[in-house]
């Protein structure tokens, strides 16, 4: 399960990009990635103090997410 964050530029509002946060499998039902999104948010927040989470989501991990972890883990 990924969860999705629309973040925006402190210093350009208008200078929006999408990230994906894996959460892991452990929070594939979508109810528990709600619940376990809080603190996922605010540690992406505070290691990235020049953006703002406009809003965010749970989605499914992308294949190609799933893909770049894989090949990150080797």
């Amino acid at each position: 399960m990924d969860l999705v964050l629309m973040v925006c530029l402190l210093a350009s509002p208008e200078t929006c990009r999408e990230e994906h946060v894996a959460i892991g499998y452990e929070l594939a039902d979508p109810r528990m990635c709600m619940a376990g999104a809080v603190p996922v948010i605010a540690e992406w927040s505070e290691t990235n103090p020049d953006w703002r989470v406009a809003r965010w989501k749970c989605g499914r991990a992308s294949r190609a997410a799933a893909l770049d972890s894989k090949i990150g883990a080797n």
